[in-house]
């Protein structure tokens, strides 16, 4: 019988190897965001001096839930930091959006490279709302909104990784019960894919977390 677990080894011969050292940043790019798919997508509000800024970044994701933390990565034009990256700098402040089917089109239109200082918002059409925690405005036409405040900027060559704590959070009233739990099939959240790949979600598969197998002992995990 074949060993399984530990001891099995796989052939390698079916495998296509890359060595990042010898890749392009453009091959990277292709490989990573092939790789790691269907990636969340942030829509983040910002507010500087040429007054909101909206802009997507599906380098997105939770990291801790207590206190919560998310984080997303802006990468650079090539004359500099984008806008919203210089806006967290100046004001530490923004409004991360999940973005669901109905917005996705509005949500295209914020990831056109305009010039500094257009209004993403207007262009796109989007409602927006004061914030409670924050200045920038959230935009109510995405069923979640999550008010932040920026505690670190981390630079990694091309690209801008922004930390932020959820001061305040907005959820759609279809979309969450009383008990806290979200729908995902009403939130209905588009991830990105490769290229100009997207994906909605029009199923939900539930699968429960396993017991303990008998005779092992169980580890202490704090979710």
């Amino acid at each position: 019988m074949e060993a399984i677990g530990r001891d099995r080894q796989e052939p390698a011969d079916n495998y296509v190897t890359f060595d990042p050292a010898t890749l392009t940043r453009v091959e990277q790019y292709k490989l990573l965001t092939g790789a790691v798919i269907p990636r969340p997508i942030a829509l983040v509000t910002t507010l500087g001096a040429e007054g909101v800024n909206a802009a997507p970044f599906s380098f997105f994701n939770a990291v801790a839930a207590d206190p919560p933390i998310i984080m997303f990565s802006a990468g650079r034009r090539s004359n500099g930091i984008k806008d919203t990256t210089r806006n967290i700098q100046d004001t530490r402040e923004f409004v991360v959006h999940i973005v669901d089917d109905a917005a996705r089109e509005k949500m295209n239109i914020c990831g056109i490279e305009y010039d500094f200082g257009v209004d993403e918002v207007h262009e796109a059409g989007f409602r927006t709302a004061p914030s409670v925690r924050v200045r920038p405005p959230r935009l109510i036409d995405c069923p979640v909104q999550l008010e932040c405040r920026a505690i670190d900027i981390l630079t990694f060559g091309h690209y801008d990784m922004i930390i932020g704590e959820v001061v305040f959070f907005h959820f759609r009233a279809d979309v969450i019960n009383e008990r806290m739990h979200t729908d995902a099939v009403k939130l209905n959240p588009v991830g990105r894919l490769s290229g100009t790949g997207y994906v909605s979600v029009t199923e939900q598969i539930n699968m429960p977390r396993l017991p303990v197998p008998p005779g092992k002992v169980a580890a202490t995990i704090a979710d």
